[in-house]
């Protein structure tokens, strides 16, 4: 997906990272002249987003670049506002487990749930 999405918009894939041993997502750099984005895909369900480092090099969720067109995919892109939100009135679909891991963590937002490293 991330090297079509790379070749519709002029770009190239330079980066992709599959080690989900501490997370629970995929990550692909793609670069596009001086500019470039992450995209993070969840590897249970088909969200994606998109992400810039900061200089502790963690994932900060962002919008979609106006340089990057998506094509219609499986998966859903989720925005900056819906990842950005309190997640506690989201949780009608998570069992025990996952509710667990929740608490244990104590995230703060959607984004931290759905895009997490401590898996």
């Amino acid at each position: 997906m991330c090297y079509s999405i790379a070749m519709e918009n002029g770009g190239a894939v330079t980066e992709v990272d599959t080690d989900t041993a501490a997370r629970n997502f995929y990550s692909a750099k793609l670069s596009r002249y001086d500019q470039s984005v992450f995209i993070l895909q969840n590897i249970h369900y088909p969200y994606i987003a998109f992400a810039q480092r900061d200089a502790a090099s963690r994932f900060v969720l962002i919008s979609p670049p106006d340089w990057l067109q998506l094509s219609d995919d499986p998966v859903r892109v989720l925005s900056p506002n819906e990842l950005n939100q309190d997640w506690h009135g989201l949780c009608g679909e998570l069992n025990p487990e996952e509710l667990e891991q929740i608490r244990y963590w104590n995230p703060q937002t959607a984004g931290e749930i759905i895009f997490n490293t401590w898996d």
